[in-house]
């Protein structure tokens, strides 16, 4: 009988450090979601303050009208397709030799 009763308390001391186990590993596993949320927060805040240093664009920069340009691309083009068109014409042109190569049996 008293066997018996070892068995039961020793069964029992089993069960019960196999529970706490799975209670720890549980109080484990959501303490590290909880330390893995909580760093991502403050790397996405730190990444946050870093970039508004260096990035100059604001929201509303779209509503900003466009400078003036410094270069008429289109004005640009005209002016070098003229300047072509004169130094061709101006070029003197060569004069092509046509020399006939003999046939065969000549």
């Amino acid at each position: 009988m008293e066997d018996q009763e070892k068995n039961d308390i020793q069964d029992a001391q089993i069960s019960e450090v196999g529970t706490t186990d799975k209670k720890i590993k549980n109080k484990n596993y959501h303490t590290e979601i909880i330390l893995i949320f909580i760093i991502g927060l403050l790397l996405g805040v730190m990444v946050k303050a870093e970039a508004l240093k260096k990035v100059s664009m604001g929201f509303s920069d779209y509503k900003v009208s466009g400078g003036t340009q410094g270069y008429d691309l289109d004005e640009i083009e005209k002016q070098v397709t003229e300047k072509m068109k004169k130094e061709q014409s101006e070029a003197p042109q060569p004069q092509v030799n046509q020399e006939v190569a003999p046939q065969a049996g000549e």
